[in-house]
């Protein structure tokens, strides 16, 4: 199913303590039991299994941290000027099924109902190719400050852009971004 898409953008400020960020698609992710939620997101081969089958998209930044992550989709969805210069790596296209939502946050986040109720993006039903791209934001002069914190206007860490379905081959590791 081909998804028309609108231009939009969220941009968010997301925590981790595990390791990961993630978009997933919300109604796939329900644990009944912190343990359950634990034996998925510790197995690399559960998540895996969810990459595959469209429902979740790791941002694997390989350390807990606060990361600034922007979601661009529809026609114009790309990357600025300036973080098309500050651009370090950008990963294979991963696919991602909207049943009409995605949400944005740490991996631990995933399943937690009181996060997604709060986080849900509206995002027209379809399968989408998802491109994460990481950025230099320190190397952008305009994105810090005289003591190197990041100014209002800094670049995000992350961009992340939805395409329309490209048919694949799609993007199925964990790790996001193929090391060198």
């Amino acid at each position: 199913m081909k998804a028309a898409m609108t231009d939009c953008e969220i941009s968010r400020v997301v925590r981790t303590n595990a390791g990961m960020c993630a978009l997933w698609q919300p109604e796939s992710f329900e644990f009944e039991e912190f343990e359950d939620w634990e034996d998925w997101a510790t197995d690399d081969q559960n998540l895996v299994v969810s990459t595959v089958s469209g429902l979740f998209i790791p941002v694997n930044v390989g350390g807990d941290g606060v990361f600034q992550i922007a979601v661009r989709w529809g026609e114009g969805a790309g990357l600025t000027a300036s973080e098309q210069q500050h651009l370090l790596v950008s990963s294979e296209p991963y696919m991602l099924i909207s049943r009409g939502w995605f949400v944005l946050g740490g991996l631990e986040d995933v399943g937690d109902a009181d996060f997604t109720s709060g986080n849900q993006v509206p995002l027209v039903p379809g399968r989408y190719a998802v491109t994460i791209h990481l950025i230099d934001w320190k190397a952008d002069p305009a994105s810090v400050d005289e003591v190197g914190k990041p100014t209002e206007s800094a670049l995000p860490d992350f961009v992340i852009t939805l395409g329309i379905d490209s048919g694949g081959p799609y993007r199925t590791k964990v790790q996001t971004f193929e090391r060198k």
